[in-house]
């Protein structure tokens, strides 16, 4: 199927955001935390039935870095309206700030409809991981 991706910015999504186009979503997770963010997939103003697709999102210092530093759990909510938790885990965080305050990167969303063979990215941004305050 041919979609179209680009349409209009962002709206607010009950915690987390719905995307038509690609969409700029810049992040913060912090170490220790859940770090969870809800996102629907939309074409023409309207959900993308994503049911059979995989859904998958990294982070990279730089886009061209060879390997993720962080890959994030993105579990389907209602697939068949396009939406998504997109999670990157607290323990994860923690150990890729490795005792630093902060790191900062890039992340994106990549979507692999069922039957087709190149991912669409319908979001991303930056993304700053940042070492909690209240620990062990």
């Amino acid at each position: 199927m041919n979609r179209r991706w680009y349409e209009t910015v962002p709206a607010a999504y009950d915690a987390g955001m719905r995307v038509c186009g690609y969409t700029t979503i810049n992040l913060c997770a912090r170490a220790g935390d859940k770090n969870a963010t809800t996102v629907q997939v939309l074409a023409d103003g309207e959900p993308v039935d994503l049911t059979g697709a995989v859904v998958t999102a990294q982070a990279r210092h730089t886009a061209t870095d060879a390997a993720p530093a962080l890959t994030a759990t993105v579990t389907a909510t209602e697939e068949a309206l396009g939406i998504y938790t997109v999670a990157w885990d607290g323990d994860a965080v923690r150990a890729l700030l490795n005792g630093s305050a902060s790191w900062s990167g890039v992340w994106d969303l990549n979507v692999v409809q069922f039957g087709e063979t190149l991912a669409t990215t319908p979001c991303g941004g930056r993304l700053d991981a940042l070492l909690d305050v209240t620990r062990d």
